[in-house]
């Protein structure tokens, strides 16, 4: 009876530290992808901002915005494949991949569809990304990322205001006599980087951090 009671509470100890690994994984690598994606975000965004402030080649400005997926899928392919290497998916990792899957081909679609209706397209991918990660936070049972991927949708609202903004006093904007005009009519460029800091950048490293220290108690 002795034997079969240290078996349990050696059973319970397993499950519990299998879940525990689990966990830090699925905390550092959700924070590995959102720091990974955030950062190449918010960098190039803040370079598409002092490039049309400070009247750089238009061609550079245009092909920059391209660097954002290129260096995020390339870099998610490297990530992808470490973590294939280091352990097989698990059921959560695999709904999060689909989650965002889905998310990328759909955005895929509404890119087209700004180009062609000229919509804000900084709009439509900050309200994207928010709600992936929001969904993602559910998904993970994480709180930092469900409220992070929250404020980045109700931010993104913003844009839609920023531009209404224009419509009425555009014109006045523009012939106020402001010394760099430029840096006030590409403002949201730099709201667009603040949505990404607080949405993904920020929370990446809250989870980044939790899981090192979870793997250093166990």
């Amino acid at each position: 009876m002795k034997e079969q009671t240290i078996d349990e509470h050696r059973s319970i100890e397993i499950i519990s530290k299998m879940i525990a690994d689990t966990t830090a994984h699925i905390d550092s690598e959700s924070g590995k992808y959102f720091l990974l994606w955030g950062y190449t975000t918010v960098i190039i965004s803040l370079f598409e901002y002092f490039a049309q402030v400070f009247h750089l080649p238009t061609s550079l400005c245009v092909w920059a915005w391209w660097l954002i997926p290129v260096v995020g899928g390339i870099g998610t392919l490297i990530l992808n494949r470490r973590a294939g290497v280091a352990r097989p998916k698990s059921y959560v990792d695999r709904s999060i991949s689909i989650v965002w899957t889905v998310f990328g081909l759909s955005f895929g679609m509404i890119f087209i569809a700004a180009l062609v209706y000229h919509t804000s397209i900084l709009y439509l991918t900050a309200l994207m990304m928010g709600m992936g990660t929001v969904i993602t936070g559910k998904i993970c049972r994480h709180d930092v990322l469900a409220w992070a991927g929250k404020a980045g949708v109700v931010l993104s609202l913003l844009f839609p205001a920023w531009h209404l903004i224009m419509r009425e006093y555009g014109i006045a904007i523009r012939d106020s006599g402001i010394a760099n005009i430029e840096a006030v009519l590409y403002i949201e460029i730099v709201i667009f980087a603040l949505i990404f800091l607080i949405m993904m950048v920020i929370p990446g490293h809250i989870l980044y951090a939790r899981a090192k220290n979870k793997r250093e108690v166990l």
